[in-house]
């Protein structure tokens, strides 16, 4: 007599390899999470998965199983995507150095508009934020090429509006430096003076410290944005 059928320990929406269970999406787990893309960063969407999991009885997934998940379905989900995006890559957005919105975020007035928010170690800014600064405070995105702001602002006309009206950067570029009380018209008229290069100047304004070459500490004498 023929051994019993036994049927698979794995359920229907499991498959288990080598010791490690992976488990199978749900269309109303599909469903869920693409209801938020776009409108919630990836770090958010798993924190929102686990609690609805917890509640649902879902399996747990990581942010990158949920990133893998999107990608397959159509989406792209990073920095730059969706109606969130980190100030860093907003930065490199618009032609800037890296931490070009860092530097406008200390700035009171611009950080109550952009009302950056924390998610884990990391803070986002929505577009519909973006597109506010550019309606209230539009000097900050001056000079900035129109295509780049479309991209963060995704508002073709709102972006024109910028440039046409601030087609050049706008502001006091003075550089001072602090033990000797002397000041320069912008960093590179002061790097031009002295054994140093532009970027250790930024540098030395940005954390606020002297350069070690020379012992001299530097600060900018304008308002950043």
């Amino acid at each position: 007599m023929g051994a019993a059928c036994t049927s698979s320990p794995a359920s229907k929406r499991s498959v288990a390899e080598g010791g490690v269970t992976f488990h199978r999406w749900t269309k109303d787990q599909s469903d869920w999470i693409e209801a938020l893309v776009g409108d919630v960063p990836l770090v958010e969407i798993t924190i929102r998965y686990r609690k609805k999991a917890l509640v649902m009885g879902w399996p747990p997934r990581t942010a990158e199983g949920i990133r893998r998940r999107l990608k397959r379905m159509g989406y792209q989900v990073g920095a730059r995507a969706g109606q969130w995006v980190t100030p860093g890559a907003a930065s490199e957005m618009l032609g800037g150095s890296r931490y070009l919105v860092d530097s406008w975020l200390r700035v009171k007035r611009t950080a109550e508009i952009l009302q950056p928010v924390r998610r884990g170690n990391r803070r986002f800014i929505s577009r519909e934020s973006w597109r506010r600064l550019a309606r209230k405070r539009p000097q900050v995105l001056g000079g900035i090429d129109v295509d780049r702001l479309f991209n963060l602002l995704e508002d073709r006309a709102l972006a024109e509006a910028v440039v046409a009206r601030y087609p050049v950067r706008r502001g006091d570029w003075r550089v001072r430096c602090v033990e000797t009380g002397q000041v320069w018209a912008n960093a590179t008229q002061a790097a031009a003076a002295l054994p140093i290069t532009q970027s250790a100047i930024t540098l030395s304004i940005r954390q606020r410290r002297a350069v070690t070459a020379l012992g001299m500490t530097f600060e900018a004498l304008r308002e950043p944005a």
